[in-house]
């Protein structure tokens, strides 16, 4: 729909805008005409002419302006020669607009608005004045400001633009103010259109003061704050005060769904981690993956997501990280992205921890967490300290084992874990009430078919599992309609929180590998007697295991203290290494293009091993061509060199001394695993894709 205009002085045209031209920064223009449309309804297109003076032809250029979804078009034709040319400013390269008075400060590459020829509207005699609200100063315009970034290739970068319309085709200045209101107020609601936000919440913004060498609150002062205001997005910034400061506040905040659109980290991937993990650690951590996107603004020293994240959207990162990754935060849209689930297990300790970034073991390890000496020299020190990790090479005995991704299926269509069901349990058979439980049999899934219920309850392959017995299960099977009667006026409990000491005892937490605990519950009461009360009891089984699924986020490999049968598709390999190191992004930091083939939710895990033996010239150049992404062979059949595609790998050090880490952080030295959950979070990108 094209917005009706009224008549002026002067009588304007009507033109389609069909193509791009870049144009210069900040284009001061005035309006010869008023909008008669509605406030409080905008309208999905409006059309104005304006002009703008050139001084050095002497001449004014007649300019259509046209908002519509797709953007601003601006149609420019001189008198002389009618020369046209035209642009498009896309909705997606807009961050925001305000309006209102002329700003005291001038924005950079304006120029001065012109006089019409045709209208008898004074000029102000000074740029620097302002008018009077209501009209009572010498100009009565007001004006719009468009602020966008518009995307250039060769070299990809985004290009700062500012367009000034200037509405005076009325002497009075609340009707100027009202015209700009309905542009400003047009341009929002076709850019929450198009990201499908409400635009009701604000954005959690998690900063860490002490990230980019203790620089971390200037730079967002200085470089993001003036961005969020262009883009009149609200934020509640929290200044981190001690490390896990943010893992707890996301864990705790009970009101973060209802008052939050997203959470933006600004600071290094450190920071991301403890966000991560303190999501997965609340009751409702699938709703919350599901429904806030997660965005990150480099601040810090490790910024491989940030990397990985333009890569993805074909954005440019360089010069201006900070920059271009604001725009992604604010462009309001979100794409799904692995999570690894990481086990750990050293002496009596075992513990989960979630991961978007690595694990690594060996050479890039050591290189990390040793040249932490030489933080002060910056990124040099893991030059220097390559160097002489090199000179002094080490290798690792251990065992490896991996599970090579699925060539159809999920690997090529993964599905979001948010959406999708929850990963099955383990295969392996449970120990239960101190007895070994056998598979579920054809024989079963018949009687529940018989019985009939919707689909199983459990898994195939998962444990069995069976209601407490009652003190009165001795009774006749004549009296099991009468007691069929009662059964739908039973109050059904969990089977865990009745006081039946011998089904308490392995009521263990459900972090623990070897945790006898299951993710299925039973129920009491007379749920055996008769075809009419299991009906419904298989109901409520059901229920209650899609409930505790939404709980607890549960793995498919078997505990770290249990094998990993070759039947099942382990490949194994016991033996030196110089390296093992697992990434899910494309980047491991800003200059460290690790897993080229990676994508954010591809359901992968890239595992580069580099086995001992390994000649220091080819290890030299494995690490310098890591920046360009050329280091990994292009085929298996270098000998100690090589990378697989796989969806879970198990590390078992033999030795005591060494270094793992898990996105860049040092954890304890032992047995570690680790499966991927496809695209289980939502981070914002700027293409949605």
């Amino acid at each position: 729909m094209t917005a009706s205009t009224t008549s002026s002085n002067q009588a304007t045209g009507k033109a389609t805008v069909t193509t791009v031209l870049p144009q210069p920064i900040g284009k001061d223009m005035e309006s010869t005409q008023a909008q008669s449309q509605s406030q409080d309804q905008p309208s999905q297109e409006l059309s104005e002419i304006f002009f703008v003076e050139n001084n050095r032809r002497k001449q004014s250029i007649r300019i259509q302006v046209k908002l519509c979804p797709e953007g601003v078009y601006l149609r420019r034709q001189t008198e002389q020669d009618d020369h046209i040319n035209e642009q498009l400013i896309r909705i997606d390269d807009i961050i925001g607009s305000r309006y209102g008075s002329r700003l005291k400060k001038r924005a950079r590459g304006g120029l001065s608005s012109c006089k019409n020829p045709n209208a008898n509207v004074p000029e102000p005699e000074d740029e620097q004045h302002q008018p009077q609200a209501g009209g009572t100063g010498k100009d009565n315009s007001a004006f719009l400001y468009i602020y966008a970034y518009l995307k250039k290739e060769k070299p990809l970068r985004r290009v700062q633009t500012l367009r000034i319309l200037r509405f005076r085709s009325s002497n009075d200045f609340a009707e100027n103010l009202r015209t700009a209101e309905l542009w400003h107020h047009t341009i929002r609601q076709h850019k929450l259109q198009r990201s499908g936000n409400s635009g009701e919440k604000q954005l959690l913004i998690l900063l860490n003061p002490k990230s980019g060498s203790g620089k971390g609150r200037e730079l967002f002062q200085k470089q993001v704050a003036p961005l969020l205001r262009e883009a009149e997005a609200q934020y509640d910034l929290q200044i981190t005060t001690h490390p896990n400061y943010a893992q707890e506040f996301v864990r705790t905040n009970k009101n973060l769904l209802e008052r939050y659109s997203g959470i933006v980290v600004a600071s290094g991937d450190g920071l991301f981690y403890e966000v991560l993990n303190g999501l997965m650690e609340r009751m409702d951590w699938r709703r919350v993956c599901r429904e806030l996107p997660l965005g990150i603004i480099p601040c810090g020293s490790g910024n491989g997501l940030a990397k990985s994240v333009a890569h993805h959207c074909n954005e440019p990162y360089e010069p201006k990280p900070i920059l271009h990754a604001t725009l992604t935060c604010v462009a309001g849209k979100s794409t799904p992205m692995d999570v690894v689930r990481v086990e750990l297990s050293r002496r009596d300790k075992h513990y989960v921890m979630y991961s978007f970034l690595s694990v690594g073991w060996g050479l890039i390890a050591d290189i990390d967490i040793e040249s932490e000496r030489l933080r002060s020299i910056g990124a040099q020190r893991f030059t220097l300290w390559a160097i002489r990790r090199l000179i002094t090479l080490r290798s690792y005995k251990g065992k490896l084992y991996y599970k090579l991704a699925k060539t159809e299926g999920k690997s090529t269509e993964t599905k979001s874990s948010t959406e999708a069901d929850p990963p099955a349990p383990s295969t392996q058979n449970v120990e239960l009430r101190g007895e070994t439980s056998s598979p579920i049999t054809q024989q079963q899934i018949d009687e529940s078919n018989r019985l009939g219920s919707q689909r199983l309850s459990l898994p195939i392959n998962s444990p069995e599992f069976k209601d407490i017995p009652d003190d009165d299960d001795a009774a006749t099977a004549a009296d099991n309609e009468t007691i069929a009667r009662k059964a739908d006026d039973d109050e059904f409990s969990d089977v865990m929180s009745l006081n039946r000491s011998i089904y308490r005892q392995h009521a263990d937490s459900w972090h623990s590998a070897v945790s006898r605990r299951t993710a299925y519950y039973s129920v009491g009461g007379q749920s055996t007697r008769s075809n009419r009360s299991r009906l419904s009891v298989a109901q409520k089984i059901e229920d209650a295991n899609a409930e505790f699924a939404e709980l607890v986020p549960t793995g498919t490999m078997p505990g770290l203290q249990l094998p990993l049968p070759s039947a099942d598709g382990w490949i194994s390999e016991d033996g030196d290494f110089v390296m093992v190191h697992a990434a899910y992004t494309t980047h491991l930091a800003s200059d460290c293009f690790f897993a080229p083939d990676s994508r954010l939710n591809d359901g992968l895990i890239y595992l580069v091993i580099i086995r001992a033996g390994v000649g220091r010239p080819q290890l030299l150049n494995f690490l310098l061509s890591m920046n360009s992404g050329t280091h990994l062979p292009e085929t298996n059949d270098d000998p100690y060199i090589q990378v697989v595609a796989v969806e879970a790998f198990r590390i078992e050090p033999s030795g005591k001394q060494g270094i793992l880490t898990v996105d860049g952080e040092r954890v304890d030295y032992g047995p570690i695993q680790a499966e991927v959950f496809p695209g289980m979070i939502k981070v914002m990108t700027t293409n949605g894709e």
